[in-house]
């Protein structure tokens, strides 16, 4: 089974707000990142995968990552764990697939008393057109320690982590295969239902396809809780406002940056 390395929020020049928003709905969010590509980045870190916020200085767009300044704000890709980013390139070529070469990056991590450290990565991308609705990463961790921190991993919502991700594509029967290819040869589960739809079980998440008309897009992320007393509790102290619907807690949309975004009990 692939396992989801982390999911990307588009923050392009507005991260102090994105990072005051999650902050806001009770995420530990990791000191700021500086990439040698130019990027910056938060994460928010769970036990096995993280959400990453990334973006780049105001007025400062990183001449090696343009696709920040050409994605919209929001969600923006889907990455996969590998631990060889070599041999997962080749293996979307032999899928028919043209990932982009294997790209080396770091980035300084201050652990204060133990001094600067540099988390490190091997990555390829396909191209962010390669299917509907999301842009698929493949990230190799040379210094997963670095970003799994202890410290990074408790939450105010008691959130444990990234449940499920919903994709909004024009038409699911047509995105299907090449969904299929790009996760490694991971079937679809679960076809069907009210309306076209096709569900990729993930390790530690669930990749949820479905059918609306244009534009296609990742539209929803639920983040996975024992329980949503907890969220409802912690929401309301932040002042949040929040609903309740089919034991789900769905986030007013006003506030969410164009995302949808959930917390759901993990036994659901």
């Amino acid at each position: 089974m692939q396992a989801l390395d982390h999911i990307v929020f588009n923050a392009r020049d507005r991260m102090d707000q994105v990072v005051a928003l999650f902050e806001r709905l009770g995420f530990t969010v990791a000191p700021r990142g500086h990439h040698t590509l130019g990027s910056i980045n938060h994460v928010i870190v769970f036990e096995h995968d993280y959400l990453e916020l990334l973006g780049y200085p105001p007025g400062k767009p990183p001449e090696r990552r343009p696709e920040l300044v050409a994605q919209p704000l929001g969600l923006m890709a889907t990455v996969l764990a590998t631990s060889d980013a070599d041999a997962t390139h080749a293996n979307l070529i032999r899928r028919g697939l043209s990932p982009r070469p294997v790209q080396s990056f770091s980035r300084p991590v201050d652990l204060g008393e133990a001094g600067l450290h540099d988390a490190s990565f091997r990555v390829t991308r396909l191209e962010p057109d390669a299917v509907p609705g999301t842009w698929f990463y493949y990230c190799q961790h040379l210094t997963p320690e670095l970003v799994w921190r202890p410290e990074w991993q408790q939450h105010a919502n008691h959130a444990q982590g990234m449940a499920s991700l919903e994709i909004a594509v024009p038409d699911v029967s047509t995105a299907l295969p090449r969904y299929t290819e790009c996760l490694l040869g991971t079937q679809p589960e679960t076809l069907g239902g009210s309306g076209p739809q096709a569900s990729f079980r993930l390790q530690g998440c669930t990749l949820h396809l479905r059918q609306r008309a244009p534009p296609a897009a990742m539209t929803g992320l639920a983040f996975g809780v024992a329980s949503l007393d907890s969220v409802a509790a912690h929401l309301t102290r932040s002042s949040v406002r929040f609903d309740i619907v089919n034991q789900t807690i769905l986030i007013d949309p006003a506030i969410t940056l164009g995302a949808t975004l959930q917390f759901r009990t993990l036994a659901q």
